[in-house]
């Protein structure tokens, strides 16, 4: 490749953050701030402390629909467990907004399940082939296995919203070849 034409900035990024910490109000206001882009992406809702079934869902990015991402597991159940067939949903709609042309794609984490390759993790693969810059969050748990999926290729950002939408915008320009 040429000096114009190799890339400056990774196209791979993640927020960093501890369990309890909310990092999803950062990803929306991101995400606001982008206004004008193409965005594909998810963000999560509800949920809060504890395991509470029906107020967790995976919101879109660009056309609003919800699902509920937690299985009913009973009245003695303990803990949480994703539904497969809900992220087997949501994988289907965003691989649709894909697709149908993206600037970016916001996942609200790379967490257990992708990194044990399942989860959404064939949408970040999808994205990576496509050229598709993508944002995420990453809990310490999680940041070795998404380091091993970007393999170098993608960096961290801090929890500031102004730092992440600079960087949102310099990859969207980037791809498309024009000035942020």
């Amino acid at each position: 490749m040429t000096g114009d034409t190799e890339p400056t900035a990774a196209f791979l990024a993640a927020i960093p953050f501890e369990p309890r910490e909310d990092v999803d109000t950062l990803l929306g206001e991101a995400a606001a701030a982008l206004s004008g882009y193409r965005i594909a992406g998810v963000v999560q809702i509800g949920g809060g402390e504890g395991c509470d079934v029906k107020a967790m869902a995976l919101k879109s990015l660009r056309d609003g629909w919800e699902i509920r991402i937690l299985e009913e597991r009973g009245t003695e159940a303990r803990g949480c467990r994703l539904s497969p067939h809900a992220i087997t949903e949501v994988a289907g709609r965003l691989e649709a907004e894909l697709a149908a042309g993206a600037d970016i794609l916001l996942v609200n984490r790379f967490g257990r399940s992708e990194s044990e390759g399942y989860g959404l993790r064939r949408i970040f693969e999808r994205a990576v082939i496509d050229g598709v810059p993508v944002l995420t969050a990453v809990r310490s748990d999680y940041r070795e296995a998404w380091e091993a999926f970007h393999g170098g290729l993608g960096i961290t950002l801090p929890r500031n919203v102004e730092t992440v939408v600079s960087w949102c915008k310099a990859v969207c320009a980037e791809k498309t070849g024009t000035a942020v």
